[in-house]
């Protein structure tokens, strides 16, 4: 009896056809508050994917090294310890440090990476992503004629300057020459072999790649600083780094993972879904009040029928569930259809790639989306509480109307 009454109320008459037209405007709100968040969480999502793709693909899951800076001298031998890791899937040395880039008087600051190519490619994906040139730090003949050690530069800095591959470059440390009475920086010329482009514009305007024994030569460093490890799972990744801490004997090595290295950027980023959450979720609020206001216009309009119900026999109880009905039917039919409609646009941008982005101004050519079931489910979860929550109170006021006094007044 409680549904039949309820969709007959929603349905409503050509007398109180108001109550139907302000019931239609709240599933409408509901829909476009639902529709909107779903696709706005994805987009979020999307983004911070490629975001975090783009980050871990230049950088490692996790860095071992030692507290103060202390080099590894023996490192082939810690690699291969760090390798016996059942969830390390591969291992590869690095020196980083921080220097200055000069061509033609247009000097740049630079992050230095020395790296063994071939263990660098399992490690990261910095190998995937050379636009001009090739995956290669060997020494090799330059535009000059001259032969010199091989570097790899950001397309960013490569612009900057003005140079591609075949041209020479030189890399000042900022590690004083030893034995120079008025210490200056060490310099060496190399040549450049590839230009990578990763999409992040810091680490394209930034980081220069030289081979491991020219980072040693320009730094005067005996060793690594650090072993780089890719792991079977990039979200455990700071876990299994302490694990293999560990398993190395603990201190003096210490672990740090890309989370770690990019906290606040994705700290913003979740506060920036969180926001978005907050303010699209004000659209089913105000929905919400448009449910009351039926509901309020329902109760007076039939108080005169809530009253002959109530004398037939009709416990409170079952008035209150009518009117909850009221709400609830119209939060599920608007949040149903909003996100359901969400998913299946953000489906076909995802597989089909329909919207389009300037790739000169962002780092993707598509608009990315990622549905998350988590998402989709607190969208509904929300809306649906919402109105439910909204039909409460006219509910419990109907409920609690004396049958007497209704059918006296009417």
């Amino acid at each position: 009896m409680e549904w039949f009454i309820a969709f007959r109320y929603l349905r409503g008459k050509r007398k109180y056809g108001s109550n139907t037209v302000v019931a239609l405007f709240s599933a409408i709100g509901v829909f476009l508050g639902t529709w909107v968040l779903v696709i706005a969480l994805s987009i979020a999502n999307g983004f911070e994917k490629e975001v975090r793709d783009r980050i871990v693909g230049t950088l490692a899951h996790a860095k071992i090294l030692q507290y103060h800076s202390r080099p590894f001298v023996g490192y082939d031998s810690i690699r291969i310890e760090i390798l016996k890791h059942p969830e390390v899937v591969a291992a590869s040395p690095y020196i980083m440090g921080k220097g200055g880039v000069e061509h033609d008087q247009v000097q740049e600051g630079a992050m230095i990476m020395g790296i063994d190519t071939e263990l660098e490619k399992n490690v990261t994906d910095i190998g995937k992503v050379i636009k001009y040139g090739s995956f290669n730090l060997d020494s090799m003949m330059s535009k000059r004629n001259r032969v010199l050690p091989g570097i790899l530069l950001g397309l960013g800095m490569a612009d900057k300057m003005g140079v591609r591959p075949g041209s020479e470059i030189v890399l000042m440390s900022l590690v004083p020459v030893e034995g120079e009475i008025d210490p200056v920086p060490k310099m060496l010329r190399f040549v450049i072999t590839g230009i990578f482009e990763t999409g992040m514009y810091e680490y394209d305007m930034n980081l220069v790649y030289l081979s491991l024994e020219s980072a040693q030569s320009l730094f005067n460093m005996k060793g690594v600083e650090g072993i780089q490890i890719r792991t079977t799972d990039l979200f455990r990744a700071g876990e299994i780094a302490k694990e293999v801490k560990e398993q190395l004997g603990g201190y003096p090595f210490k672990s740090i993972d890309w989370q770690a290295q990019n906290k606040s950027l994705f700290q913003w980023m979740k506060l920036e879904k969180l926001i978005i959450f907050i303010v699209i979720s004000l659209i089913m609020l105000v929905a919400s009040f448009n449910i009351i206001s039926s509901l309020i216009r329902i109760i007076i309009e039939k108080r005169r029928e809530i009253g002959i119900l109530m004398s037939m026999g009709t416990s409170s109880g079952k008035i209150l569930k009518i009117f909850m009905l009221y709400g609830t039917i119209i939060g599920l039919v608007g949040s149903t259809a909003g996100t359901g409609l969400g998913a299946i646009m953000c489906y076909i941008q995802y597989r089909w790639h329909l919207i389009p982005l300037p790739g000169d101004i962002y780092f993707i050519n598509t608009l990315p989306v990622l549905l998350r079931t988590t998402d989709i489910l607190a969208v509904y979860s929300v809306a649906n509480v919402i109105c439910f929550l909204a039909a409460m109170y006219p509910a419990w006021r109907a409920s609690k109307t004396p049958p007497a006094e209704s059918i006296r007044y009417e």
